[in-house]
């Protein structure tokens, strides 16, 4: 703790096999009246300080506990839930100090035996119980979901007196993820970024409108006569004359540049960063961060499955998503899809070429038609198609259902957040304005999940300005809620 001091009148000698002077405080002094020799058989060599910690002996004279106390649940920086309930942002440690007081005590977090957080509490800790508590991030200032959901935890606590420790550890303890398993985040404190992973599971529901079939069209069973048929034939003449467009016979569109579209949608719509047209960020406790969204299409660990399926020649597909059974109204929305004429699916269209815009039962019923033509080739103002454009938002807004949903019901609330739109329609329609309902933005952000009114053509869309609420993308982080084994 100070210095070491060598004084002598007359003759100072050392002699042994191997000499170490070492100070790991302050300074060495050798003093002497007359010369100070240093010799050497081979050479003399002086180099930089090399800091060598002294051996710490355990002590006797007190004893450490420690345990796990407090919330079995936590959200990362204390996002809060849907109706703004304050959330626990920190895990919390009770260390107790037994028979004497200690100058310091040093908290390590472990994940899989290696030290992923070390912090050293300078000050006198007394006889009895202290609080110590861990927001979940490592010493880079980066928190990792995945590293509460995969793996062993331990708490290690060291307390120290006059260089002298002693040391206990948790038991192995770790955490699962209390809302949904389907979303991942990574959080950096130094940069203000938020990535997070989103598996999404999107299925090849393959085509409609182009495949061609054989139709007997003799009324004896014992004479056949075949005739092709095809679903363009079904056009009428006066729409082909009036646009002037050959009927699409082949797709066009892989499921693979579908699914592309989707996860490229999903990533823009949902994230808010400096590559957004207008939404750059996320105010959490006063502090703007950008959130980067990763949408991994998988079976693993992922949300309910959604199809994307190519359409043309036949009638408007209209997307829908009812999503998983969660409570009465998603089990009426689920079931609903197997009543015909019913058009509610887990489904995402893309409608290319010709279209009828009308309700299957209104045709087969109401003999009904408003045949139109969907075109492909036209570009958006960044030179990507209107078209794919159109498809990669309607892809993040019915992917945002199962979030919405899962967000509102994880709180106690209604499904009918996702179901209405934020209130902005009925289970089908959109709410006019004076039921409450919104008008279409003509500047600022579009919200990702609401119906409006006054829209233009669905494909002049200003689709850049389209964006997933703050408060949405806030809940898509708070989905990753841990609550302990």
């Amino acid at each position: 703790m100070g210095k070491i001091l060598k004084i002598a009148g007359g003759k100072y000698i050392e002699t042994a096999g191997r000499i170490i002077d070492h100070a790991y405080e302050g300074s060495i002094t050798h003093n002497s009246a007359e010369d100070i020799k240093i010799i050497s058989g081979t050479k003399i060599t002086f180099g930089d300080y090399e800091p060598i910690e002294p051996k710490l002996l355990k002590s006797l004279e007190f004893k450490l506990r420690v345990k796990l106390v407090g919330e079995k649940t936590f959200v990362p920086l204390g996002i809060p839930s849907f109706d703004r309930k304050k959330e626990n942002k920190k895990i919390a440690f009770e260390v107790e100090v037994i028979k004497s007081s200690v100058d310091a005590i040093k908290m390590e977090i472990l994940h899989n035996g290696k030290v992923i957080r070390s912090h050293l509490f300078k000050g006198k800790y007394s006889v009895g119980k202290h609080k110590f508590r861990w927001r979940g991030f490592d010493d880079n200032g980066i928190y990792d979901s995945t590293i509460f959901t995969t793996g062993k935890l331990r708490a290690k606590v060291t307390g120290y007196l006059d260089r002298k420790i002693n040391s206990r550890t948790t038991d192995e303890f770790s955490f699962e993820y209390k809302e949904v398993n389907w979303v991942d985040v990574k959080i950096d404190e130094n940069t203000k970024r938020i990535d997070v992973t989103l598996r999404v599971n999107l299925r090849d529901g393959g085509t409609t409108g182009i495949d061609c079939y054989e139709k007997d069209i003799d009324p004896d069973p014992k004479i056949r006569v075949p005739v092709k048929i095809c679903p363009w034939e079904k056009i009428p003449k006066k729409v082909l004359k009036h646009y002037g467009k050959t009927p699409i016979k082949t797709r066009t569109k892989s499921f693979e540049e579908l699914e592309q579209l989707a996860l490229e949608g999903i990533n823009y719509h949902w994230g808010r960063n400096r590559n957004h047209f207008i939404a750059k960020n996320v105010d959490i406790n006063g502090e703007l961060y950008e959130v980067f969204v990763n949408a991994v299409n998988t079976t693993k660990n992922a949300m309910d499955d959604i199809d994307l399926l190519y359409n043309t020649n036949t009638f408007w597909g209209r997307s829908n998503n009812p999503g998983c059974i969660s409570g009465f109204k998603s089990f009426i929305a689920n079931l609903a899809q197997y009543i015909p004429y019913v058009p509610l699916n887990e489904t995402i269209f893309y409608n290319v070429g010709y279209v009828n815009n009308v309700y299957k039962a209104e045709a087969h019923f109401l003999f009904k038609n408003d045949w139109f033509y969907i075109e492909g080739t036209s570009l958006y103002k960044d030179g990507i198609s209107k078209l794919d454009k159109e498809f990669g938002y309607t892809s993040a807004h019915e992917i945002g259902h199962n979030i919405l949903r899962a967000y509102s019901e994880g709180d106690g609330g209604s499904a009918d957040y996702s179901y209405k739109h934020k209130g902005s329609s009925g289970y089908s329609d959109t709410k006019p304005t004076s039921e409450g309902g919104f008008d279409y933005p003509i500047e600022g952000e579009i919200d990702l999940m609401k119906y409006y009114n006054k829209t233009p053509y669905f494909l002049d869309y200003d689709f850049d300005r389209i964006i997933a609420e703050d408060k949405d993308v806030l809940g898509l982080i708070w989905l990753t809620k841990m609550e302990i084994k």
